[in-house]
């Protein structure tokens, strides 16, 4: 080895006092910290502390990374370097890692959760390696929850537009995970996809769910909810405390069995804007206009 070699992997002997650390407060110690700082600079203080680091699963049975945007500059990583970081500390937690957050895709969302069987909480930014609307990714994503028997929080944030045609993903992910007690989906924004809020279809909330005996809170954002979803919501979650949906929601439909149902829940937030209505094209002579046929009925 070239003393070159020999003086890079060399250790500060002012680190060795570290090094003498009871084992138990060295955890305590990276607990505190978090896998983010442990990976980009604690473990490497030491030897020993190295070691504690690789071997010891139950530091990394809450994995979730800090957004770029809550760090500082000198601390912040590229998304793919983020991506290979929370991949290692995933293999670290040897199958014993409870609760997750980060950012991933199709390709990686079901080796994610076959190395993490234990999740109880999986907070993800889900991206899609496909083009426009996709039913695929809403698939895996479902396949992948399957996986996770004791999972009891799950929060997705879709950076996609899902083909509702295709599939109906709050249905599919309630099958899919009867057991949660709390269901956060953030469905893609018209900032997120680059178009104007009216001039995509958002996700329609019409249809049955399953039975969701232990669900106390439900927040679902940028949706088409009806009447007739949101009375499927409250009639299959007896439990549910917290409902919170945002989106297009018309409330002078609703009937007043519908509201003795709303008035049940604790903390209840609906959607107070109606969806927009078809653009109608109006002539006036040397050009061409057009207005929201909503909008001039409520004039009427």
């Amino acid at each position: 080895m070239s003393s070159s070699s020999h003086r890079h992997c060399r250790y500060d002997p002012a680190t060795a006092g570290w090094a003498s650390l009871p084992r138990d407060i060295l955890l305590d110690v990276f607990v505190k910290l978090g896998p983010r700082e442990v990976m980009l600079g604690a473990e490497f203080a030491c030897l020993a502390w190295r070691r504690t680091a690789l071997e010891e699963p139950s530091l990394w049975r809450r994995i979730g990374m800090e957004s770029p945007s809550h760090c500082w500059p000198w601390r912040c990583v590229n998304r793919d370097i983020e991506a290979v970081m929370m991949s290692a500390a995933v293999d670290r937690a040897a199958g014993q890692c409870e609760a997750f957050k980060g950012s991933c895709d199709e390709e990686s969302l079901i080796p994610l959760v076959e190395r993490a069987p234990s999740l109880k909480s999986l907070d993800i930014e889900l991206h899609s390696i496909y083009w426009g609307y996709d039913g695929r990714s809403g698939e895996v994503l479902v396949e992948a929850l399957k996986k996770l028997t004791l999972l009891e929080d799950l929060h997705v944030y879709f950076h996609y537009a899902i083909d509702w045609e295709q599939i109906n993903m709050l249905q599919s992910v309630c099958q899919a995970c009867p057991r949660l007690k709390k269901l956060v989906m953030m469905y893609a924004s018209g900032i997120v996809l680059q178009r104007n809020e009216d001039e995509y279809n958002k996700e329609p909330i019409d249809g049955e769910i399953p039975v969701m005996g232990d669900l106390h809170t439900l927040e679902l954002y940028d949706c088409d909810l009806s009447c007739k979803g949101l009375n499927a919501i409250l009639d299959s979650c007896p439990a549910l405390q917290n409902l919170h949906i945002d989106g297009y929601f018309n409330k002078q439909e609703m009937v007043k069995e519908l509201k003795m149902k709303c008035a049940r829940v604790k903390n209840l937030t609906l959607p107070g804007r109606v969806k927009p209505g078809p653009k109608v094209d109006v002539y006036y002579g040397n050009y061409w206009d057009g207005y929201d046929s909503v909008d001039e009925d409520n004039d009427l």
